[in-house]
């Protein structure tokens, strides 16, 4: 069995009119947007968590660029919008995740989330200067880690294309000294309410067990319809 769905698009527009009990049992949450705004309309508690991300990260580099406010008093901020959003992630997602047995891929984004927001604060109670300087490049490297392993996990070339472009910006924060917190948080923010309004491929855990059980069976019935002949 490959690695990945060869045939199947690495982004391609999210059907719309799914109406299965496995789709409905991601909770999915609709609205009709306004003609004009080019949104799906339709997001599962996967997309739900990724445009809850997307504009976390999003406010939290905006507001460092253009608001001139301590550092101190944006660490406490921030580090609280983190918790809840890696809260609310986890009610949004952790049902899903133990039923295709990704329980462990939560578990490993919160544990990014921790480490980032844990290494941050101490570089500014602490004055770490070295870190200070390369916060978005810690930012970036943590989000690029957590969709290399999602890639692997769902077996999905978008996450490894994320992962690359998380990787590539981080070489490219040089060339925008000055500007450093806007790129950062446009490029977090655009991976995350791209895949948030699309349908990425993937081959998922359960998948993966029933594929090679389809596979197994036609292998048993190509053997036996060699040995009758």
């Amino acid at each position: 069995m490959p690695f990945f769905k060869p045939k199947q698009p690495i982004l391609q527009r999210k059907p719309l009119s799914v109406e299965d009990d496995y789709f409905n049992a991601m909770r999915p949450w609709r609205f009709n947007p306004h003609p004009w705004l080019p949104l799906c309309g339709v997001y599962t508690c996967i997309d739900q968590s990724m445009v809850l991300w997307g504009l976390i990260s999003g406010f939290i580099f905006l507001v460092a660029q253009f608001c001139p406010f301590s550092w101190v008093n944006q660490a406490i901020a921030w580090s609280i919008l983190t918790i809840m959003g890696t809260g609310i992630m986890i009610a949004l997602t952790y049902g899903w995740t133990v039923v295709e047995r990704l329980s462990w891929l939560l578990y490993t984004w919160v544990g990014l989330m921790v480490f980032g927001m844990v290494m941050t604060d101490c570089a500014i109670a602490l004055g770490w200067g070295w870190l200070l300087i390369h916060l978005c490049s810690l930012w970036l490297l943590i989000s690029a880690m957590g969709y290399l392993v999602t890639g692997f996990a769902m077996r999905s070339r978008a996450f490894f294309l994320a992962t690359a472009i998380h990787g590539v910006a981080i070489f490219f924060l040089p060339y925008v000294i000055g500007w450093q917190f806007l790129f950062t948080g446009l490029v977090m923010m655009s991976n995350l309410l791209i895949f948030a309004e699309g349908h990425w491929d993937m081959i998922l855990p359960n998948e993966k067990v029933t594929l090679l059980k389809e596979k197994t069976k036609n292998l048993k019935i190509i053997s036996n319809f060699i040995l009758d002949n």
